[in-house]
C-alpha cells in the first residue's frame, strides 16, 4: 500500500515511541518517509518550474514590449508592494505554525496540528486581514476598483483559506502543492496575456494576477487531510498556544518583514523615489530574469522547511549529513544553471526586449550571479528555523537591511541601477553569511567542508562572467552568440567540476534519481549522472 500522496508508508518498526502521541489513524513519520516526501516535493516543484518558467519568460517578454520601460517599472512597483504585503500577511505566526505543526505531524500528534491551524486562521481573520487591508488601501496609487480587487483577492481570500497551503507543507505534501502551483501559474499567464492584449495597462495586469492567485488558494483544500481541512475552515481564537510559540512567532514575524525587504527587489522602493522611471524598469527586468534563471534550483527551498523540522524531531543525529547533502545538491544545480544560462540570456536581452532595455544585459549577469549564490545558500534558513532560532534570523536581517538601505541611498543617486545591484547583493549575502557561520558552529562542521561542498556554484559564476564579457565585442548575430555561450559554458562547467572531482556523490545521485517521476527518469537520470563527480562522503 501507499499513502494518499503516493509515498511508501513508514515502517511500523521504525516509528518509535512518538507514534503513541497521536491518534491511531495517523502514524508518525520516520527518516525514510521524510526524505522520500521531501525528494518528491523537490522533484515536482522542479517539474513545475521547468514548465512554468519558460511560459512566464515569454509572457514577461510580451508585457515588457507592450508596456514599455516606464510602465513596466510601475508594474514592478505594484507587484513588489503586494509581495511585501503578502509577507506581512504570513507573518511570524505562519512560520511558527509551520515549524510547530511539522514537528507535531511528524510525531503523529494530529490533534495538536488541527488546533494550531484553527488558531492560525483565527489570527489571520481577526487581526491580520483588517490591518493589511488598510495598508493596501493607503499605499497603492491606483483606481478604487483596483484597490477593491487587491483587498479581496490579495488579502481577504488568503486570510480565510491559506491555512490549507500551510497544511501542504506541514504534511510534507509539497508535491501536491507544486502541482497546484503549476496549474495556477499557467492559468495566470493565460489570463494576463488576454488582459494585456485587450487593455494594455500595468494596473490591469497587476490585478489580474491577484484575482487568479487568490482564487487558486481554494485548490489547496483538496489534497490535505480531512481533519486539517475542517480545522482550516473553523477559525478559533489564537489562545492557549504551545510553550515558546509566541516568542518564536514574534521574532520570525519581525524577521520576515525585514528579511523580505533584504532579499526581494525592495530597492525598487528607493529607486521609485530618487531614480528615473527608466532605471526602475531596467532594474526590475534584470531582477525578474535573474529570478527565472534559478527558479528550478529554488525548488529545493520550500519542501526542505517542513522536512528538516520533522527530521530534527525524529532523527536529529542525521541533520549534519542532511545539511551537507543539501549544500552539495543546491550548489551543483545552481552552478550548472549559472554556466549554461546566464550569459546566453543576457546576450539576448536587447534582441528580445528591444534597444530600450539594452542596458539591462550586464545588469542581468551581475544580478544573476548574486541570485545564484543566494539560491545556493538559501536552504540554511530551513536548518536555522528548524531549531526555532528566530532571534538569530532577526539579528542577521537587521544588519543586512541596514547595509542594504545605506548602500542604496548612497549609491543610487550617483551610479543609478548599479547602486541598486550592489545594495541588493550586499544585503542578501550578508544575511546568509551570518546564518551560515551560526549553523556551521551548531552542526559542528568546518567552513572548509562547506567550501568543498559548494565549489560548483563558484565555478558556474566564474564561467558565466568570463563567457559574457569576453564575447561582448564579437560581431555575430545574438542568437548564434547565445547558443555558443550556452554550449561552451555548460561544457566548461562539467569539465571543471569533473576535474575538481566535485558535484554530487553517488549517494546524492541515488536519492535524487529515486525521487524522479518515471516519465522524466531517462533524461533526468542522464543529467544526474553528468553532475556526479565527487567521491562518496
Amino acid at each position: 500500500m501507499s499513502t494518499p500522496d503516493g509515498t511508501p508508508p513508514p515502517d511500523p518498526d521504525e516509528l518509535g515511541p512518538a507514534a503513541v502521541l497521536g491518534p491511531p489513524t495517523e502514524a508518525a513519520l520516520n527518516r525514510g518517509a521524510l526524505q522520500e516526501r521531501a525528494v518528491r516535493g523537490v522533484t515536482w516543484t522542479m517539474i513545475h518550474t521547468a514548465v512554468a518558467i519558460p511560459v512566464a519568460f515569454v509572457v514577461n517578454l510580451l508585457i515588457a514590449r507592450v508596456l514599455g520601460v516606464e510602465d513596466y517599472g510601475r508594474l514592478a512597483f505594484l507587484t513588489a508592494l503586494m509581495e511585501f504585503v503578502s509577507g506581512l500577511l504570513a507573518s511570524g505566526f505562519g512560520a511558527a505554525v509551520m515549524q510547530f505543526g511539522s514537528k507535531a505531524h511528524a510525531a503523529g500528534r494530529t490533534q495538536e496540528v488541527a488546533a494550531l491551524l484553527s488558531k492560525w486562521q483565527g489570527f489571520r481573520v481577526l487581526f491580520a486581514m483588517p490591518i493589511l487591508s488598510l495598508v493596501v488601501v493607503f499605499a497603492t496609487d491606483v483606481t478604487p476598483a483596483a484597490v477593491a480587487i487587491a483587498v479581496i483577492f490579495g488579502v481577504v481570500l488568503p486570510s480565510t483559506l491559506d491555512g490549507a497551503a500551510a497544511c501542504l507543507g506541514i504534511e510534507n505534501k509539497t508535491a501536491a502543492g507544486a502541482k497546484i502551483t503549476l496549474i495556477t501559474s499557467l492559468v495566470t499567464q493565460a489570463a494576463v496575456v488576454a488582459v494585456l492584449l485587450l487593455v494594455g495597462s500595468a494596473e490591469a495586469v497587476w490585478f489580474t494576477r491577484l484575482i487568479v492567485s487568490g482564487l487558486a488558494i481554494a485548490m489547496c483544500l483538496i489534497p490535505i487531510s480531512k481533519a486539517y481541512r475542517r480545522a482550516v475552515l473553523r477559525p478559533a481564537l489564537p489562545r492557549h498556544l504551545p510553550p515558546g510559540f509566541l516568542r518564536f512567532a514574534v521574532l520570525m514575524g519581525a524577521s520576515g518583514v525585514i528579511g523580505g525587504l533584504v532579499t526581494s527587489r525592495s530597492e525598487i522602493f528607493v529607486m521609485n523615489a530618487i531614480a528615473t522611471p527608466a532605471a526602475v524598469g531596467i532594474f526590475a527586468l534584470a531582477f525578474g530574469l535573474s529570478s527565472h534563471v534559478f527558479a528550478p534550483a529554488q525548488a529545493f527551498a520550500f519542501p526542505l522547511i517542513p522536512a528538516i523540522s520533522g527530521l530534527r524531531e525524529v532523527d536529529s543525529d542525521s541533520v549534519p549529513a542532511a545539511f551537507r547533502r543539501v549544500m552539495r545538491v543546491g550548489s551543483t544545480v545552481v552552478g550548472l544553471l549559472s554556466a549554461g544560462v546566464i550569459a546566453p540570456l543576457a546576450a539576448l536581452v536587447p534582441s528580445l526586449y528591444g534597444e530600450q532595455f539594452s542596458q539591462a544585459a550586464p545588469v542581468v549577469v551581475a544580478l544573476s550571479i548574486s541570485a545564484g549564490l543566494v539560491t545556493c545558500f538559501t536552504p540554511v534558513y530551513a536548518f536555522v528555523t528548524s531549531r526555532l532560532s528566530g532571534g538569530s534570523i532577526l539579528k542577521a536581517n537587521i544588519v543586512a537591511l541596514a547595509l542594504d538601505l545605506a548602500l542604496a541611498f548612497a549609491l543610487i543617486p550617483s551610479i543609478g541601477v548599479w547602486g541598486a545591484v550592489i545594495a541588493n547583493a550586499a544585503g542578501a549575502l550578508t544575511t546568509l553569511t551570518i546564518l551560515l557561520r551560526l549553523e556551521l558552529r551548531q552542526l559542528g562542521l568546518r567552513a572548509l567542508d562547506l567550501l568543498g561542498d559548494t565549489m560548483p556554484v563558484y565555478v558556474g559564476a566564474v564561467v558565466a562572467a568570463v563567457a559574457f564579457f569576453a564575447s561582448e565585442g564579437l560581431e555575430v548575430p545574438a542568437v548564434v552568440r547565445a547558443i555558443a555561450l550556452g554550449v561552451l559554458g555548460t561544457a566548461a562547467y562539467l569539465g571543471v567540476v569533473r576535474l575538481l572531482r566535485s558535484g554530487l556523490t553517488p549517494t546524492d545521485a541515488e536519492v535524487l534519481s529515486r525521487g524522479l517521476p518515471r516519465f522524466v527518469r531517462p533524461v533526468g537520470g542522464l543529467m544526474v549522472r553528468l553532475i556526479t563527480g565527487r567521491a562518496p562522503a
